[in-house]
């Protein structure tokens, strides 16, 4: 599992979860855009199926995807044979089969030696817009303190999500700006 990747220059990845979404996966790609970024979506293979459209978008901008199941399932309490059924079928839209993060990052320890052809990436600095209850200004301070080179940022691209991304992203964009990170798709 890669938490951070092993960087000289400044770089930082950004990965969205949990999407593709009609208006927050554009909006998301948009920000990236007016940044000169590239980003990494990990798709829920359900809503691409919903969504075949934004998927097709985020590949043709530029951006890499990456599997987040099927229905995006924890790996823990189930069995290594659901949890890689579930895998494989979130398969069924992707582009490429090469990149793949467990749901919660919660990974089914008895799957992981037949997921060896995906790198499983992980992250070392979650922004936690998922929460309802997160004090913004907090989080945000705490993921600029922890970005460093190779640093794998993880935010959400879901309804869920939707007020804090909205609130964080253009932020903490900015700052890898001001600070000369490259920010790269996986």
């Amino acid at each position: 599992m890669v938490w951070r990747k092993q960087a000289n220059a400044k770089v930082v990845y950004l990965t969205f979860d949990d999407g593709p979404h009609p208006q927050i996966t554009p909006w998301v790609m948009d920000k990236l855009e007016e940044f000169g970024a590239k980003g990494t979506f990990f798709i829920v293979g359900e809503n691409a199926e919903k969504y075949p459209n934004v998927l097709n978008e985020i590949a043709n901008r530029g951006h890499s995807i990456g599997n987040h199941t099927q229905h995006h399932l924890k790996g823990w309490g189930v069995s290594a044979t659901a949890y890689l059924k579930d895998i494989e079928l979130g398969n069924k839209m992707l582009p490429e089969k090469r990149l793949f993060r467990p749901p919660h990052g919660r990974i089914n320890f008895k799957a992981i030696k037949q997921l060896k052809d995906y790198e499983i990436v992980m992250w070392d600095v979650l922004s936690r817009d998922y929460n309802p209850r997160l004090d913004v200004l907090q989080s945000l301070k705490r993921i600029k303190y922890l970005t460093t080179k190779g640093s794998i940022a993880v935010f959400h691209d879901s309804e869920k999500a939707e007020k804090n991304l909205k609130l964080m992203l253009p932020n903490y964009l900015q700052f890898l700006r001001d600070n000369q990170f490259n920010m790269l798709p996986l």
